[in-house]
């Protein structure tokens, strides 16, 4: 079995806090507050539970695998990045405790929703994902996955290998790295309050802050409070996506160019004092 998804949203998120947690693998256990849904995945990752086992081994030699192809095909190698990694590991390990095999995972999340998550600091503008039970020659041997492998314009990439009695599970991540915030991003903030939050950007100017607040919502600046400074709104409250408004040159005169990249996922809470 394998699948495949390729998500071209441009996403941004937010950090959890390294508070130590009870690993609950299962899902009927699970919280669905991000803060939770964090802190959880970490605690798991950090003491696998028994019976499961993350295979570093075959994890380096899968991302070797994969850039031995891509040098083949006159393609440039891949960054492996690490902070990339648990967003894969934690869904392989998902998949193999739960009994599943499928991108979405059993309480809704897609590969987006786990990297927003889980990678603290990514900005990025094409993602996709493999997962597979079988070895590197099946991934090829797939025409989906080996567009995976052989797409331009990707640049980091990270896998999770889990293995158990019962099999492998191997979840690949492909990300284009746009840039990086410069620190993690806070997992929750209170609507009304100022975040400060610079970034680094690849081509591009980072020249704002901005949101994405609902599910297909478009990204609307936040109110600039001075560089890299923006004002949650103080009507917001739930899960939004933290992004950077970047700018650069247009191809006519004196015209500016803009996009939002998009990254991690925080938890807005209700104003203390409204």
């Amino acid at each position: 079995m394998r699948g495949i998804i390729v998500l071209l949203t441009i996403f941004v998120g937010v950090f959890a806090s390294q508070a130590k947690a009870e690993c609950r693998i299962s899902f009927s256990e699970r919280a669905r507050d991000l803060p939770t849904y964090v802190q959880n995945g970490q605690a798991c990752l950090q003491t696998i539970p028994r019976g499961f086992s993350f295979d570093e081994e075959l994890e380096a030699r899968f991302a070797e695998r994969i850039n031995q192809t891509r040098r083949e095909h006159g393609l440039p190698t891949l960054v492996y990045r690490t902070e990339l990694r648990n967003a894969a590991r934690w869904h392989s390990l998902d998949m193999a405790a739960n009994d599943f095999f499928n991108h979405q995972g059993l309480d809704k999340t897609m590969p987006k929703d786990r990297i927003n998550a889980l990678d603290r600091t990514l900005l990025t503008s094409l993602l996709l994902e493999n997962i597979v039970e079988r070895l590197h020659t099946g991934l090829m041997n797939s025409p989906s996955h080996r567009d995976a492998i052989l797409r331009d314009g990707i640049t980091h990439f990270a896998m999770g290998v889990v293995t158990t009695e019962r099999g492998v599970w191997l979840t690949e991540l492909f990300v284009r790295e746009d840039g990086t915030f410069d620190r993690p991003v806070p997992l929750r903030l209170e609507a009304g309050t100022t975040i400060r939050q610079p970034a680094t950007l690849r081509r591009w100017t980072m020249s704002g802050l901005a949101m994405m607040h609902g599910t297909g919502a478009d990204a609307f600046d936040l109110k600039a409070e001075g560089w890299a400074m923006g004002r949650i709104p103080p009507q917001i409250s739930g899960k939004i996506d933290l992004t950077v408004r970047g700018e650069k040159a247009g191809p006519q005169p004196n015209q500016t160019v803009y996009i939002h990249f998009h990254g991690p996922t925080v938890e807005v809470q209700p104003s203390r004092s409204s």
